[in-house]
């Protein structure tokens, strides 16, 4: 099983700070919560950018989504 990675808002460090300031696109986010002990959750990673982009985003958010492998013929 292989994993991809769904891409769901982006983020900025904050200045002088070990702080993180993330969006998060809802309807994307939505799309991936589960269910632990009668709550809702949803687990995502924050992976820092090589380099800022455009819009001087520092880091991305994304998760982590199970792809069933290829069927062999």
């Amino acid at each position: 099983m292989a994993f991809s990675k769904k891409y769901i808002g982006k983020g900025k460090q904050v200045e002088n700070m070990d702080i993180v300031e993330v969006s998060l696109n809802m309807a994307e986010l939505q799309n991936h919560t589960f269910e632990y002990e009668g709550e809702t959750f949803v687990k995502f990673n924050v992976a820092k950018l090589k380099e800022p982009d455009q819009y001087s985003k520092t880091h991305t958010v994304y998760v982590s989504v199970k792809e069933p492998d290829p069927k062999e013929s």
